[in-house]
């Protein structure tokens, strides 16, 4: 039977160990270092813990006496950490700035900060657009920004902008009396449109954004490309 047919399931299935011979066992102890954490599902535990099996021999390991036994402690280990829950502490990321609640604490004062504004170059490259701040054109609600259309300048479009450490949220966005069109750039890179044409007057649509770079921090532009 050719080897490769034993890949597959059938009666005539041989085992083969994992290690053809002996490698080079890892110079370092599992949860030394920088480590990195896995999620599976627990179901696999037990299996998981099976497989290990196989780094528990000492012919699986190359070197004298000595090394094969430090690399079967290792071993063991590994296969002891692998089965013990990791409880992740959720990320504590500052809420935006705009919010002005007594129990939380905002990222930075909000004069230190652009929100409102226009870009004057709505068409350019996203790394190319130029944002100004201007709170006239925009006409606040409780949580509800809108666009004063009378007061944008020629040939621009008005556009927010914030700062995030989130490396997912989602942006939701309220259908007004008009049909607009959003642009989402983040970190000068063009992410994703949203159009509201689809909904009803005073829908909400909501918009995911997931996996950024886990970076220090996101920036975040919203130009409104249609009114």
């Amino acid at each position: 039977m050719p080897y490769s047919d034993n890949l597959y399931p059938g009666d005539f299935n041989f085992p083969v160990p994992s290690f053809h011979q002996g490698v080079t066992p890892p110079d370092v102890d599992p949860d030394e270092g920088e480590t990195e954490l896995y999620a599976y599902n627990p179901a696999w535990s037990p299996v998981l813990a099976a497989a290990c099996n196989q780094l528990l021999q000492y012919y699986s390991w190359t070197g004298d006496v000595d090394q094969r036994k430090l690399a079967v402690e290792r071993a063991t280990n590994l296969k002891i950490q692998l089965q013990i829950p990791v409880d992740v502490a959720e990320r504590d990321y500052p809420t935006p700035y705009w919010d002005d609640g007594t129990d939380v604490d905002d990222e930075m004062p909000a004069d230190e900060q652009d929100w409102y504004g226009y870009v004057t170059n709505p068409s350019a490259p996203a790394n190319e657009l130029t944002f100004v701040e201007n709170a006239v054109i925009w006409i606040f609600t409780g949580f509800i920004a809108l666009v004063l259309s009378p007061a944008l300048p020629a040939g621009v479009a008005a556009a927010v902008t914030f700062r995030t450490l989130a490396t997912r949220f989602t942006l939701a966005f309220n259908r007004g009396d008009l049909v607009e069109q959003f642009r989402v750039i983040i970190d000068a890179q063009d992410y994703g449109t949203v159009d509201t044409s689809g909904l009803a007057v005073g829908e909400v649509m909501e918009f995911t954004v997931d996996g950024l770079e886990d970076l220090a921090e996101h920036d975040i532009m919203i130009v409104v490309t249609e009114l």
